[in-house]
């Protein structure tokens, strides 16, 4: 009786063992930005957006959302940071618990010299409002969570997603929306954002865009 109560103890200790959640290695980008996955909540969770493609992708639709807690990890305000991490999930509860191995690569992520509403103040050589920009032009660039930027060009409203930023120009952009709106024949038909695609330089309040040739495209002044 004794030896059968010793096999079954054996037995046990076994497949307890076995049920043991095992750790796995996993690969991804963190974004430059915490995301509120729970926005108007009390207290506000924020998440880490992760990609886990071999480069990172801007595309919101390809996102997961973890929480931020990754044992070992300090995260980077606008850089984005490419982890390599230990993963273990509770099979009973569910709760995963990520341990991280080693930071594989940071990228400075140089959006947040964009952000904010913009008056563009000179476009080639002329200073605005002129005959070409008869209203003035004024750019809106929303913060890095969400990453658009808004303008007119002097009829529609247009909207388009920025992406990859370097220190000194804008490197990729994503999707551009616009209303379609029926306008006069004869309305003078602006640029939605005068320079972007150009270099720039960031100088306290002030947007320098320039050509490769190092000649001014147009200035932007900062309004809040």
């Amino acid at each position: 009786m004794k030896t059968h109560y010793f096999i079954l103890a054996i037995l046990f200790f076994s497949c307890s063992e076995n049920d043991e959640p095992q750790s796995i290695e996993e690969t991804f980008w963190v974004y430059s930005y915490p995301i509120n996955s729970m926005p108007g909540s009390m207290p506000v969770f924020s998440d880490f957006a992760i990609s886990h493609e071999e480069e990172f992708n801007f595309d919101r639709s390809t996102w997961e959302l973890i929480p931020q807690e990754i044992e070992g990890f300090i995260f980077k305000p606008t850089y984005l940071q490419r982890l390599l991490v230990s993963k273990k999930e509770d099979w009973n509860t569910g709760k995963v618990e990520r341990k991280l191995v080693r930071v594989l690569a940071e990228e400075k992520d140089h959006y947040d010299l964009l952000e904010g509403t913009w008056k563009v103040i000179k476009y080639e050589g002329s200073d605005l409002p002129n005959e070409n920009f008869p209203k003035g032009q004024s750019v809106f660039i929303l913060p890095g969570i969400f990453r658009i930027a808004g303008s007119s060009d002097g009829c529609n409203n247009i909207t388009l997603e920025i992406q990859k930023v370097g220190p000194n120009k804008v490197l990729s952009f994503g999707s551009k929306m616009m209303t379609q709106k029926a306008c006069l024949p004869d309305w003078h038909d602006t640029l939605p954002y005068p320079g972007l695609n150009n270099n720039f330089k960031r100088e306290g309040n002030v947007l320098t865009f320039y050509s490769e040739e190092k000649v001014e495209i147009a200035v932007w002044e900062k309004l809040k």
